[in-house]
């Protein structure tokens, strides 16, 4: 078994770990729709690294076009995540737009036999994508960002490895060909194949330890308006106001509004409907 190879078939195993784990918590979590993309961002990736290991029995064509797609199809539902966590404004067909044209340009690079340039490509389009999901996350309102500041962090990372990764290749291209421009392309591919492995597990791990926080926060927000109002309320025995903690005294429709997710509307009773309206038995309907 080659070297690449073993590195496929390890990324394959840390991912479909990942991928099952984010699977797992995505159904107890009440199918989040964020989580959704994260979801099915770790299994598009752990897709692709079965193809990649499996390269050397497929046709050439098969083994250097679809893995590589699919890890691009990865990174846009990771920007996606990254939209819908920070409750951002939705790009969906801008990304489909985006890795349309990557399929295009990897069927014009293979063709031509351009390795070195679709390499290029390749880190410019998911190093992009992966700058793009940090400015999502670093966007969100004051509290998101700080949950999800790893996550951020982790794709501002393999951006800037990209862009490494980048300018080695452009270097190869333009250098003389020869078997120090090959070995130093195997390398610069080899950094590629054992980066992806540490991006899955920091991204994922702590995208799951950022979801984990938030239903904590959500939780202890709801412990505090259960909190808030048990005990004893200080009821107006005539008008039935309640008197909230600033001493002042409100209608006790507007206080539970304030401090808990109830909603109101009103109606009328049926001793309430004969007494005031001279209704028969049956009170008038309820308003929408």
């Amino acid at each position: 078994m080659s070297q690449g190879s073993l590195i496929y078939l390890i990324n394959l195993t840390i991912g479909a770990i990942l991928s099952s784990m984010l699977l797992q918590y995505w159904r107890r979590a009440g199918r989040d729709s964020a989580l959704w993309f994260w979801m099915l961002a770790a299994w598009t990736m752990t897709a692709a690294d079965l193809l990649f290991a499996l390269r050397p029995q497929l046709p050439y064509w098969v083994g250097r076009f679809f893995p590589t797609l699919l890890i691009t199809v990865g990174h846009a539902m990771l920007l996606l995540g990254a939209e819908r966590t920070a409750g951002r404004s939705r790009h969906a067909r801008r990304v489909a737009v985006l890795v349309a044209v990557h399929a295009v340009a990897l069927a014009g690079f293979l063709a031509l036999g351009m390795s070195s340039w679709r390499t290029v490509t390749n880190g410019v389009v998911w190093g992009g994508l992966s700058v793009g999901a940090f400015a999502m996350l670093r966007g969100a309102e004051p509290a998101l960002r700080r949950t999800m500041a790893i996550p951020a962090y982790v794709f501002l990372a393999h951006g800037l490895f990209h862009a490494w990764r980048i300018t080695s290749a452009i270097g190869i291209a333009l250098g003389p060909a020869g078997a120090t421009a090959a070995a130093s392309s195997e390398w610069v591919q080899l950094l590629g194949d054992v980066e992806a492995s540490f991006f899955m597990v920091a991204l994922f791990v702590s995208v799951l330890l950022a979801h984990l926080e938030l239903r904590n926060q959500a939780l202890e927000r709801a412990l505090a308006d259960v909190h808030e109002l048990s005990g004893l309320l200080p009821l107006c025995a005539w008008c039935r106001k309640v008197r909230n903690d600033d001493g002042f005294w409100q209608q006790i429709e507007s206080y539970l509004s304030t401090r808990s997710e109830v909603q109101f509307t009103h109606g009328i009773c049926e001793e309430c409907a004969r007494e005031h309206l001279g209704a028969g038995d049956t009170a008038p309907p309820t308003p929408s």
